[in-house]
């Protein structure tokens, strides 16, 4: 501070020689640390390899001894074992932050690149705590009434009828040992992470096709799909145009008060084994399932009014039943809840205790509901 003060009160007065310009110079722990995160990832085929990162090739064992080294420790005469450990461990070492960052990239990466269908059909939503929440209905709102000339507004009426989301929290730990660094295990922090973002996104598919496979209980006491709701077929149907159609009629007329709420089928959710014939009554320019298929000129009244999803989980639990969904960005149908509206996972890293190395927890808070009977339709199928 005292040497800061001298150079202000030297310069006063006096003129830049070189003009106006500042040079920023990083040192070579902020070198380091700019180039150890791309390095591994290139090596793992996560990002692609760049030319000119002076870490480049390195191994995990080389990137921790220059980490140590640049935090001022002297490694010669460690054999590998106490040299990575000290880069574990050294107070001014980047390396564990370096394998965190290494570590989240993958993570997200997986997360990322996983091949999950809910979010087509769901909507993303926040929760700021871990209390229960409540949704109010969208469709429960009253059509609005003739205002005379002169005449006063009336208040309109929501009602209290709404569905509870509540948060959890799903989670796992890894670990990344001294071990793995020495053997130049680029898997164990690249590859495990990657693996762990799937299967956080994976862990969301699995609660939101839970709700349609276990019918659960709505907020009036009666499962999702029944037949007091409208939204259950009794006898079910295979996949055709009458049986699509009917699902369609059904959505469209659910009323409210008596008042049709006219909710458009947007989405066809089936079984994997039930996609191709989903496919064929959605694009086939006649009508499927015509008793005189062969001379059949009908044409199909439900072209391209719908897109087919199929999830494999839907398999599992049934391989003839399907649903029908409507437009999440218009009707209620099932909500995902994210904590502060956070919908990627998160990693949290501290030093190994149990483990010689560092430990990572991967965690991500998360709920699911269903908001709305009438925007969802079952069939069980044939």
């Amino acid at each position: 501070a005292a040497g800061q003060k001298l150079l202000a009160k030297l310069a006063e007065g006096g003129t830049p020689t070189a003009g106006q310009h500042v040079n920023t110079i990083a040192d070579e722990c902020a070198n380091l640390r700019k180039a150890a995160t791309p390095a591994p990832l290139a090596r793992a085929g996560i990002d692609k390899p760049d030319s000119a990162n002076p870490l480049r090739g390195y191994t995990l064992g080389e990137m921790a001894r220059a980490s140590a080294e640049r935090a001022g420790l002297r490694t010669g005469g460690m054999d590998k074992m106490e040299m990575v450990a000290a880069a574990f461990t050294h107070s001014s070492s980047d390396f564990p932050l370096l394998l965190a960052n290494v570590a989240n990239k993958a993570l997200l990466k997986g997360y990322q690149e996983a091949d999950e269908t809910f979010p087509l059909w769901t909507r993303a939503g926040t929760l700021s705590d871990f209390k229960p929440g409540k949704r109010v209905d969208l469709n429960i709102f009253p059509s609005l009434d003739k205002v005379p000339e002169g005449a006063e507004y009336k208040y309109g009426s929501i009602g209290d009828r709404g569905e509870t989301v509540l948060l959890a929290t799903y989670g796992k730990l890894f670990s990344i040992t001294r071990q793995a660094i020495i053997n130049d295990d680029l898997d164990a922090f690249t590859r495990v992470p990657r693996l762990m973002g799937r299967a956080a996104i994976r862990t969301i598919g699995d609660l939101v096709y839970a709700v349609l496979t276990g019918n659960p209980l709505m907020s009036d006491g009666v499962a999702l799909f029944h037949a007091n709701h409208g939204n259950l077929v009794n006898t079910g149907t295979a996949i055709t145009t009458a049986s699509v159609d009917a699902m369609r009629v059904g959505m469209a007329t659910q009323k409210l008060g008596g008042v049709p709420l006219n909710i458009r089928t947007k989405y066809l959710l089936v079984p994997v084994a039930l996609q191709g014939i989903a496919n064929v009554v959605r694009a086939s320019e006649f009508d499927v399932g015509a008793a005189n298929a062969r001379n059949n000129t009908i044409p199909n009244s439900v072209r391209d009014t719908f897109e087919v999803i199929s999830d494999a989980r839907l398999d599992a639990a049934s391989s003839t039943a399907w649903y029908a969904a409507a437009d999440p960005n218009v009707h209620d149908t099932i909500e995902v809840n994210y904590l502060d509206g956070n919908q990627a996972p998160y990693l949290e890293q501290k030093a190994g205790w149990n483990v010689d190395g560092t430990e990572f927890k991967v965690r991500i808070d998360a709920g699911v509901a269903p908001l709305d009977f009438r925007t969802l339709a079952k069939n069980p199928g044939a």
